[in-house]
């Protein structure tokens, strides 16, 4: 994410996106067969809408980090050693993952990085779509990959590693596999990954690893899964929200407000550096904010859910599109649909919600889709083809108005009349 020189190289995570799909179904598949279900069409939803623009970000095309990787090391000489041998990508991939582990550490013990990183423990549900829901805003943790640019890692080398690392996660993030015996001791497995996602005070900031839990074991920040106590996910202080965009920034600010509230100077800038539970004297905390550890789980009509499972997809479908082919785009092109596919986002999560206004809201954002769809031609010649873009966008609104305005003969316990339609949560 903002790394633009990351151009080179493999990225596994592109190629495991149809993996990942099939994974999700067969878990739930499996989950309704042991009626053990893990899985809640809310919760799933606003994780894979996070995904969706974890990966979207790139269309901004952010290179704060591409500038201070290149600028060091031009700075220092660096010399790239050659990927001729085996061995070698071995050990990138192991220096990769202890990065890793320092990053993801330090991303619970500051503020400043848990901020970004708190999106994804958001869900109070742990299953393969939890492993999809990432972050948009993390534009730091790059400085903990600085000692391997500055030993000579190619770039390339570093792309594919990383994006080994983040595949092999994915499959941790289940209840449905339980202990695997030594793998347990030497790997990241869903047992010891559960505890890191769990909120129970006594699993709470442990097993950081991305591949291998040895690092925990040697820094003393392992903690073993236990029978006698379930794992309890979420953070502490609950989302308690189904909108992608809030979900990237609650923290941020939280954290901004918590700044301005303290009187100390020293705890304005302290606020960033110190861990999540760490509040200034002068401001008044609630440590068991998350004290009944009951599920955000709103009331939705049928219809609701239905329509934001289809519009997901739809809007995911746009997104790849966007991501696909930004760079032949003009820039304002890709910065306005860029702002309109997160705004969609967001939109889908009133309907999750259950809250009023959810219809106004979306015949306003169809409005507006309407209305780029008739200036595109004008302001975009060189994209505004009727069947390059204006047909294919006048079709998605046509059918979409087409299945709100059939939403209204449905009967009041499908439609929503006595929650969103009617203007009551």
């Amino acid at each position: 994410m903002g790394l633009q020189v990351y151009d080179k190289g493999m990225n596994f995570v592109q190629l495991a996106i149809p993996f990942f799909i099939l994974a999700m179904l067969l878990e739930f598949i499996y989950g309704v067969l042991r009626r053990r279900q893990t899985y809640r069409l809310n919760d799933t939803i606003n994780s894979l809408q996070m995904g969706v623009l974890s990966r979207l970000v790139g269309v901004l095309r952010l290179g704060f980090s591409a500038v201070v990787l290149t600028s060091l090391v031009s700075l220092f000489g660096v010399t790239q050693w050659s990927v001729d041998h085996w061995w070698q990508w071995a050990l990138a991939f192991v220096g990769y993952d202890l990065c890793y582990y320092w990053k993801h550490r330090y991303g619970h013990q500051w503020r400043l990085m848990w901020a970004s990183h708190a999106a994804h423990h958001q869900s109070e549900e742990y299953n393969l779509s939890t492993a999809l829901r990432q972050t948009g805003t993390d534009y730091i943790g790059f400085v903990f990959y600085l000692p391997m640019y500055l030993a000579g890692t190619p770039v390339e080398v570093m792309v594919s590693v990383g994006s080994l690392n983040l595949v092999y996660q994915f499959w941790v993030h289940t209840e449905h596999v339980r202990r695997l015996g030594i793998l347990d001791y030497i790997l990241v497995t869903p047992s010891n990954h559960r505890v890191h996602h769990a909120k129970n005070p006594s699993y709470i900031d442990k097993n950081y690893g991305g591949v291998f839990v040895l690092w925990d074991r040697m820094f003393g920040t392992f903690e073993d899964e236990r029978e006698d106590e379930p794992c309890r996910y979420g953070i502490t202080r609950p989302l308690a929200s189904w909108n992608p965009i809030w979900a990237n920034f609650h923290v941020w600010w939280d954290t901004l407000k918590l700044s301005l509230r303290t009187r100390r100077w020293q705890d304005k800038i302290l606020v960033w550096f110190k861990g999540p539970a760490w509040y200034p004297a002068d401001v008044w905390s609630n440590p068991d904010a998350d004290g009944r550890y009951v599920k955000f789980d709103p009331a939705a009509s049928t219809f609701a859910k239905a329509y934001t499972f289809l519009q997901f997809w739809l809007i995911t479908y746009g997104a790849l599109l966007l991501q696909t082919e930004h760079t032949q785009l003009p820039r304002s092109f890709g910065l306005g649909a860029f702002a309109l596919l997160v705004a969609s986002a967001g939109v889908q999560g009133y309907w999750l919600e259950g809250r009023r206004g959810a219809f106004a809201l979306e015949w306003s954002r169809l409005c507006v889709l309407l209305a780029v769809a008739a200036a595109t031609p004008s302001l975009w010649p060189g994209i505004g083809g009727v069947n390059a873009l204006v047909e294919p966008l006048l079709i998605y609104v046509g059918g979409s108005a087409a299945v709100l305005l059939a939403s209204h003969a449905l009967p009041a316990r499908y439609s929503g009349a006595n929650s969103a339609s009617a203007g009551t949560r």
